[in-house]
């Protein structure tokens, strides 16, 4: 991807509708969360590290996404083979998807990791695009978006 001077998505901003197929074949659409499920998107390349270890993390708490209405969406931006291995080495709780070609990680950022916050109407609430040798947010600070999402619309 190349690097752009603007993010592509702007806080307050809908976020981009997407179908994507998950390990276990079946298809994701992001509006099947619509009126239901705060989103946390996470765009990933199947090679990272930090990336694995996101995962994990977000496995252990995603007990506490629930609570807040939420799911967990990671995206493998990768070949489907990757995100299976993904799936075989973390058995997590959430759906892993994958976008073979990159076609809908780049209408999100231009660079990969990523991960954005959008409240169950499709508003982005929060967005990390990292910078090489930059951390992953915290479970702590994306369960911090979460909280303020719950208290701006908690219907």
């Amino acid at each position: 991807m190349t690097a752009a001077t603007e993010p592509r998505l702007k806080v307050k901003s809908m976020i981009p509708v997407f179908e994507l197929e998950s390990v276990d074949g079946k298809r994701v659409n992001l509006w099947d969360y619509k009126g239901r499920k705060h989103m946390v998107l996470a765009f990933l390349p199947p090679d990272c590290p930090i990336c694995l270890d996101f995962m994990e993390a977000t496995a252990d708490a995603y007990h506490q996404y629930e609570e807040e209405n939420a799911v967990f969406l990671p995206v493998i931006v990768g070949r489907r083979e990757q995100a299976e291995a993904l799936q075989d080495e973390l058995h997590p709780p959430y759906p892993i998807l994958f976008d073979q070609h990159g076609k809908v990680a780049e209408r999100y950022a231009d660079r990969l990791p990523a991960i954005f916050v959008a409240d169950k109407f499709g508003q982005l609430y929060a967005e990390w695009i990292i910078e090489p040798g930059e951390q992953l947010p915290t479970q702590r600070e994306i369960l911090d978006v979460l909280d303020a999402i719950e208290l701006e619309c908690p219907e």
